[in-house]
């Protein structure tokens, strides 16, 4: 993966952030829309950790790259939704701050968890240092 210039690298773990919030965000309608409970907060969890191992392991070694990545995915997935929708009907999505705010903690939650890990797991892997 070294090989893929480092933008290219960074919009994947930005497009894999944005997925991960996306896929069970997007099939949901508005009006059951429901942050904590459809998208299951836990399958939102999941796929956040496995966004945030995909960013670590495309992204140096640094914790905030990877990090900021999958959070911002998760933020853009809920804006793009934001925008369709308000396109659509203008009246709807009035407290959209409140679903980026969501959205944005969650894709931050996951990505600390994915991203420690992978590290942690590096580190394990590559023995101790002297």
């Amino acid at each position: 993966m070294s090989a893929l210039p480092l933008r290219v690298r960074v919009a994947l773990a930005l497009a894999a952030g944005m997925l991960a919030c996306g896929i069970p965000l997007w099939p949901v309608t508005y009006a059951d829309l429901n942050f904590l409970q459809r998208p299951a907060f836990v399958t939102w969890l999941v796929l956040g950790v496995l966004a945030a191992v995909i960013a670590s392991l495309l992204l140096p070694r640094r914790v905030l790259a990877p990090v900021g990545a999958v959070t911002f995915g998760f933020v853009l997935a809920v804006l793009a939704r934001v925008v369709v929708e308000v396109t659509l009907d203008p009246t709807s999505h009035n407290l959209w701050p409140f679903e980026v705010v969501i959205a944005g903690g969650v894709g931050l939650l996951a990505a600390v968890i994915g991203v420690a890990g992978t590290r942690l797991a590096e580190q394990m892997r590559s023995g101790p240092r002297r």
